[in-house]
């Protein structure tokens, strides 16, 4: 019979991976935004190149008689827009001149969509680990 092995991380290790995990999960959860987010349409009146290449694009948008201007946007492939073409948009009422923003689109969209698995793979990293040290003492105990 082969010896026994010790886990592979140590039990404080796998706790840290836990929590980190699940304040990370606390951090880029799955929830939808919060409620009152609205949706529109702006148009693109200018574009700056991100020191990746990507383009992004500022939209002005006129919401009850006042315009507005949003941040930079970023999108999925250098100058996917052309000046006054159409852009959605999204902010909140209730603050408009802070809340303005040209939602993420393409390659960034799906990067942000994966950043909740990082911590779904922490915490199961680090319970398996600790799930096989329990159930290795309860088996040394009997």
């Amino acid at each position: 019979m082969a010896p026994e092995q010790g886990p592979r991380i140590s039990v404080r290790a796998a706790i840290i991976m836990v929590i980190v995990g699940g304040l990370w999960l606390l951090i880029f959860n799955f929830a939808p935004p919060p409620p009152g987010m609205v949706h529109g349409q702006g148009t693109v009146v200018d574009q700056e190149i991100s020191s990746k290449g990507l383009c992004e694009p500022i939209a002005e948008v006129v919401i009850d008689g006042t315009t507005y201007r949003t941040p930079p946007g970023t999108s999925d492939e250098p100058c996917a827009y052309e000046l006054g073409e159409s852009i959605a948009v999204t902010y909140y009422p209730d603050n408009i001149p802070e809340t303005l923003e040209i939602p993420l689109e393409g390659s960034s969209k799906k990067a942000v969509a994966l950043l909740p698995w990082v911590g779904i793979a922490l915490v199961a990293g680090g319970v398996v680990p600790l799930v096989g040290h329990v159930a290795r003492r309860r088996a040394s105990r009997s």
